[in-house]
């Protein structure tokens, strides 16, 4: 398909141990076979060791692997050097390629081959992206899920049972004048309402999947010096945030992230609610609480030495209807036995920990874990899904309540199999079988230029 051959780094540009170039297209193997000192043994899929030369000089010793069509990533002839680290190396390289007439690869341009050449669809290709920017390891799990084809699969049976359900239409209307139906409209009814539950789930499953990509937003909250910032510094391993005997230290929102449970947690150290005692500090008061309201999750933080206050008793009635997880902090003071007499006076249920000591700690974490699988619930079985993809999505939905009023009134077969007709095109948008080249520009220049 593509005449032109490319070239690009696959590997960070930094010094390291080894380096990646990777060589894609019609003249790979004849590159290759021109500045490498062992060209005899360039075979398919054969690591071959020798040295690059630019006809005077050895620029590097390297591995060369040769991928002979259409037996490689981007489905064309394809050579990855494996070269020392260095980059003035790795550019010197680069340069002997670029006088082959080779040049340098745009951004995602290997994996748009790739799918233009059958190797992937665009879920897949899409899924490479977000592996390589994944933040969690469920981001990672996820993306390479869809690298093998699980939201493929989705919708493709969906596709299916519609063009199922158009065929059986559109014979019925080949035949109409022998009153033979295929399909009666209650079935259609049916079918179509199977197709409606099916993608309002998926629909589901990918604003789970995108909620839980960008993060779960957990905030510490309290009245002043209770611990917080000691605590969000025991949940990071560092010394993020200023910690003080002084009440009112923190005035301003710290975020931070961090991996609970295989999950990214957005994690907020705010003011302390309490009385300020300047324009700074109230500042940092209506900054708390307006990221105590939006926040998915709470630990409101009580000292266990003063026992819950008046002032603890406002914040924790503000929480109402919030997800929370009350902690009881600075636990080496007070000793584990305060805990029962806080609980039995308050009717909570805490989490005892020492911010100070590290001491229950593991307790917490697995606390936050077991919150987030249980308002997450189906949060492992979602999708990573861009804007593109749900905007089909919901197109897909309106089609089908469309469709469903159609059936309803008993309007004629031609318009429900046009309908039908219309979402099947909308269903092949999302892996790319009816794709324009304005959108597959937008998705592959958000990839890096080695892949």
């Amino acid at each position: 398909m593509f005449i032109d051959t490319i070239c690009a780094p696959a590997s960070a540009p930094v010094n390291s141990s080894l380096a990646i170039i990777r060589i894609s297209g019609p003249e790979s193997y004849g590159a290759a076979c021109s500045f490498f000192t062992a060209p005899q043994n360039i075979k398919h899929r054969y690591a071959a060791y020798g040295s690059i030369t630019d006809g005077s000089a050895v620029i590097d010793d390297v591995i060369l692997i040769f991928y002979k069509a259409p037996s490689s990533f981007t489905g064309e002839d394809m050579v990855e050097l494996f070269c020392h680290g260095n980059h003035l190396v790795v550019g010197n390289i680069l340069r002997l390629l670029y006088k082959l007439n080779v040049r340098i690869a745009e951004h995602g341009e290997f994996s748009k081959r790739a799918f233009l050449n059958g190797k992937m669809d665009l879920t897949e290709a899409e899924a490479i992206n977000t592996l390589i920017n994944a933040r969690s390891d469920w981001e990672i799990k996820a993306s390479i899920s869809q690298m093998h084809g699980s939201l493929k699969r989705v919708v493709d049976k969906l596709r299916d049972d519609v063009i199922l359900l158009k065929a059986d239409i559109e014979a019925g209307i080949d035949f109409s004048d022998q009153d033979i139906e295929f399909v009666s409209n209650a079935a259609s009814l049916e079918i179509v309402s199977k197709i409606s539950a099916a993608l309002t789930d998926l629909r589901r499953r990918c604003s789970m999947g995108n909620k839980t990509a960008r993060g779960i937003d957990v905030t510490l909250a309290g009245r002043p010096n209770v611990g917080k910032s000691s605590l969000l510094n025991l949940i990071l391993n560092e010394e993020r945030a200023i910690v003080s005997d002084i009440p009112g230290t923190t005035r301003d929102l710290i975020k931070e992230s961090v991996q609970i449970g295989g999950v990214r947690i957005n994690l907020t150290d705010t003011a302390g609610l309490g009385i300020p005692g300047d324009d700074i500090e109230r500042i940092g008061i209506e900054l708390s609480r307006k990221n105590i309201g939006a926040a998915s999750l709470v630990l409101m933080v009580i000292d266990a030495v003063a026992g819950v206050t008046d002032a603890d008793k406002e914040i924790i009635s503000a929480l109402s209807g919030k997800k929370v997880i009350y902690v009881l902090n600075k636990i080496d003071l007070s000793g584990m036995e305060r805990k029962d007499s806080i609980s039995a006076e308050t009717g909570l249920s805490f989490i005892s920990v020492s911010a100070k000591l590290g001491t229950g700690f593991g307790e917490l974490e697995k606390e936050i874990e077991s919150v987030i699988a249980g308002e997450f619930v189906d949060f492992s079985n979602s999708f990573l899904a861009d804007e593109r993809i749900i905007s089909i999505i919901d197109s897909s939905i309106d089609i089908v309540e469309r469709t469903t009023t159609l059936l309803q009134r008993k309007e004629p077969a031609e318009i429900i199999a046009f309908e039908l007709d219309e979402l099947i095109q909308k269903l092949s948008d999302v892996t790319g079988e009816i794709t324009t080249e304005d959108i597959l520009g937008s998705i592959f220049s958000r990839f890096c230029i080695g892949k």
